[in-house]
């Protein structure tokens, strides 16, 4: 029995079990880092995607704005309506502009809404396939591992029973 080739077979062994060790260590973080990453996209999505749009900044400032518009209108016209002496069918008319110029409002703002919601879902979609493919990629480097370890373990047997024999 050659000593130097059991020595260098056992240093091998042991490199390659305290590299397999780091390597397993390695990769349990990096699935715990892709479960995060996982759990937080579907916290965002779900914080953004189901919220009521109307509840936004942006759609709360454009309702106020509407409602100081509107308010303002209607007592221009109310005040027109007693100098004018208009007809109740000239008032209705004038309310029924200002229940169309609301309804227009809140048609934008559900429109608005549904885009956002799209972009959420695309955002969304995209950061979850980026994640699979993170995933893939993790599982394939664990299967690479895998096989060059069953390899490197071949080679190491292989070389020992040849020293062996010799």
């Amino acid at each position: 029995m050659d000593p130097f080739s059991l020595i260098s077979g056992g240093l091998g062994l042991i490199g390659g079990i305290f590299g397999g060790i780091q390597a397993a260590k390695k990769r349990k973080q990096q699935e715990q880092l892709l479960n995060q990453e996982q759990s937080e996209n579907t916290a965002w999505y779900n914080a953004n995607a189901l919220s009521d749009y109307t509840q936004r900044a942006d759609a709360q400032n454009l309702i106020k704005n509407m409602r100081e518009n509107l308010a303002r209108r209607d007592m221009e016209n109310a005040n027109m309506s007693v100098v004018s002496g208009s007809t109740p069918e000239q008032q209705a008319a004038a309310k029924e502009q200002t229940n169309q110029i609301v309804s227009n409002v809140y048609g934008n703002l559900g429109a608005m809404g549904q885009q956002w919601k799209d972009q959420i879902t695309n955002q969304y979609l995209g950061r979850k396939y980026s994640l699979g493919n993170q995933r893939f990629g993790l599982l394939n480097d664990q299967a690479q591992s895998y096989e060059n370890l069953m390899n490197n373990g071949l080679g190491t047997m292989t070389s020992s029973i040849k020293s062996l024999a010799s």
